[in-house]
């Protein structure tokens, strides 16, 4: 990688080795520092380490916090790569930074947003007037606005194949027979939200569903389709790591038969494989 590589003598040995991959901690040539979600970035990453399909490549797995962006620490050099969004995400994120230099380099799996409640068992229990709380980043608000058209709930001015869904807001719904209200909140603080009074049901992403004991399969009230669906979560690196072989080697990896089918295995459907499962 060409991060922090200060040294000529770096760059000789790592061609000498065939290993271009430089660590962001120094711990290492041959060394990806990487920022991932806790659930189920971390565990898909800790089982490709496990695995020993990287070969020499180390991983320095490094949980996201909440504290500190991972679009920003990648974008400084302070990681190698992150695992932790979707397409759609990425590019607002670029968008309002005014930057071009992250790019995907895999497509791992899905996370079907759901609606829970512990105070309904159905859509149609809703009353007029109820709260629903959302995602409050601009991609994932726009994503449960029509999770809940899918449910009969809203109506938008567009499907969502046509919609540019970094401009999706409450000002596209044209119907709203049941006259929802809606609050945004931090995608992580949503999951508690299913035991606020003022809530009556809530979006949640299926890997804070998973962080919070919820299982999505089952105790969701309405789940997105996994059909046509853009939001495949990504490994990302800056633009000019990306032939890196070491990247290559996690993206490969990420991308392979065998983790399809750990994560198809692992996930009873929360998480889901975006590639075909290998025997």
């Amino acid at each position: 990688m060409t991060l922090r590589r200060t040294l000529s003598v770096v760059s000789t040995v790592a061609l000498a080795t065939g290993l271009a991959a430089c660590s962001a901690s120094g711990t290492g040539e041959n060394t990806l520092v990487i920022s991932a979600s806790a659930t189920p970035h971390v565990e898909i990453l800790e089982h490709v380490r496990q695995s020993g399909a990287l070969g020499d490549v180390v991983l320095d797995i490094k949980p996201v916090t909440g504290e500190v962006d991972p679009n920003e620490l990648l974008e400084a050099g302070d990681v190698d790569a992150n695992f932790f969004q979707h397409h759609p995400y990425l590019a607002d994120w670029q968008q309002q930074k005014g930057v071009d230099n992250l790019e995907s380099v895999a497509s791992v799996h899905l996370e079907p947003l759901g609606l829970y409640s512990n105070k309904i068992a159905a859509v149609a229990d809703l009353k007029d007037g109820d709260t629903i709380a959302l995602p409050k980043d601009t991609t994932n608000f726009a994503r449960a606005l029509y999770l809940l058209e899918s449910a009969g709930l809203l109506e938008l001015d567009k499907p969502l194949s046509e919609a540019d869904i970094a401009t999706v807001t409450a000002a596209n719904i044209v119907s709203n027979p049941k006259n929802l209200r809606f609050v945004e909140l931090e995608r992580a603080q949503l999951a508690r939200t299913v035991d606020d009074p003022a809530i009556t049901a809530s979006v949640v992403n299926s890997n804070y569903a998973l962080e919070a004991g919820l299982n999505p399969a089952d105790d969701s009230i309405v789940r997105e389709s996994v059909d046509n669906n853009p939001f495949e979560n990504i490994l990302v690196v800056r633009s000019e790591d990306a032939s890196d072989p070491a990247v290559t080697a996690l993206a490969d990896a990420l991308e392979s038969p065998e983790v399809a089918a750990w994560i198809a295995e692992n996930y009873d459907g929360a998480v889901v494989p975006v590639h075909e499962v290998g025997a």
